[in-house]
């Protein structure tokens, strides 16, 4: 297929023109939405390119970089909640565009979490949806594009179209079958969850150490030195703009925490820390553990093991398998009823409190909350 006339001679590059398509998606009151980005050498992605489409015949390349963050026109329509936004697995997607334009998004409509509503599995990719729902096989072959790059090539320039052109059509075709299954109210009422602001903000310092690969195996002692240690490399890498792993990697955070050097000869010879790194953060890295092991033993994490052990003697295993089936029986994907820490969540409440629990909330609770805790928490 050729490219939509709009995307065939240039991009979109001044904020008079940005203005006016912003106008006409106003007037339409759904877009569909993708971004193009480079993510190799920055604490946050670098946004080369969003592309917007109202349908197959009509859809814009947006130059972020000539726009030189002149994107407030964007912001409005990305905040608007009269206007849907129609994006495939959409966190990533928004998160970026939050951090661009300063808005934080409404009214969502994310075709890879809906696609779980109306058969076994929401993470299909958009090359499967593509196939299913409009019989295109989309091009890979762009996916390590350098998209800050100019000029961009036609290649390229097809690529980003084919990503977002066709998701009016996929929206459409999902919604005819959720409607067959009675299961629109239930994508309507779980896109709401994509409201929350919290969802695009920053983790909270204190938190970003439960991400770091291998920190389920650690103590809880370890875990309180990791979880200082992790805060830390996270305020270094957002000051500097680099990645978390150019700063230090995982693999060195959970060595300190499990090692627990006091001094920066035993950091030095005791822990594998490269010279460059011990000469810049020693003693930093220093008072990070010193904070950590004057933790309370009261405030450490709690270990996943320990976690486990509970689950074993709880009823996790009856209700995990319920749910599996209930997914098969009823071509669901049954990851959206509930993941493995919620589960143990509402074992250890016994669901005593609705609001902590999405099982006990909405269309969850009638599906499958009520059943639950009927015949294995009572």
């Amino acid at each position: 297929m050729s490219l939509p006339e709009s995307g065939r001679t240039r991009l979109i590059e001044i904020p008079e023109e940005l203005e006016e398509i912003c106008d006409r998606i106003r007037r339409h009151g759904r877009v569909a939405i993708d971004t193009e980005f480079f993510w190799e050498r920055t604490f946050y992605p670098q946004l080369g390119l969003v592309q917007l489409a109202l349908h197959e015949k009509q859809a814009w390349l947006i130059d972020i970089p000539a726009l030189n963050n002149r994107l407030a026109p964007l912001g409005r329509i990305l905040a608007d909640p009269t206007i849907e936004k129609i994006i495939h697995d959409a966190r990533q997607d928004l998160t970026i565009l939050k951090n661009q334009t300063g808005s934080y998004p409404r009214n969502i409509f994310d075709t890879r979490l809906a696609c779980g509503f109306i058969g076994p599995s929401a993470n299909y990719s958009l090359f499967e949806l593509c196939r299913t729902f409009a019989d295109r096989n989309l091009s890979k072959e762009e996916t390590r594009s350098n998209w800050l790059q100019r000029p961009l090539n036609p290649e390229q320039c097809q690529y980003a179209l084919e990503d977002v052109i066709f998701l009016p059509r996929i929206r459409t075709a999902i919604k005819q079958k959720a409607e067959l299954l009675e299961r629109w109210a239930w994508i309507d009422e779980e896109m709401k969850l994509y409201d929350r602001p919290e969802l695009y903000d920053d983790p909270p310092f204190d938190q970003v150490f439960t991400k770091v690969k291998g920190c389920r195996r650690l103590s809880g002692k370890e875990l309180a030195l990791l979880r200082e240690l992790a805060a830390w490399r996270e305020k270094e890498a957002r000051r500097r703009d680099l990645p978390r792993r150019h700063v230090l990697s995982d693999e060195m955070l959970v060595n300190l925490a499990i090692r627990q050097p006091q001094t920066l000869a035993s950091l030095k010879n005791n822990c594998d820390l490269p010279a460059r790194s011990g000469q810049r953060h020693g003693q930093a890295l220093l008072e990070a553990i010193k904070k950590g092991l004057q933790t309370p033993a009261e405030l450490w994490p709690q270990p996943a093991n320990e976690r486990q052990k509970k689950t074993a003697r709880a009823p996790y295993r009856k209700i995990s398998d319920f749910i599996l089936e209930l997914g098969r029986e009823h071509n669901l994907d049954p990851g959206l009823l509930a993941n493995r820490q919620q589960i143990e969540d509402l074992i250890e409440t016994r669901g005593s409190d609705p609001k902590r629990h999405p099982l006990l909330q909405g269309w969850r609770h009638e599906f499958a909350g009520r059943r639950i805790i009927a015949d294995f928490l009572s």
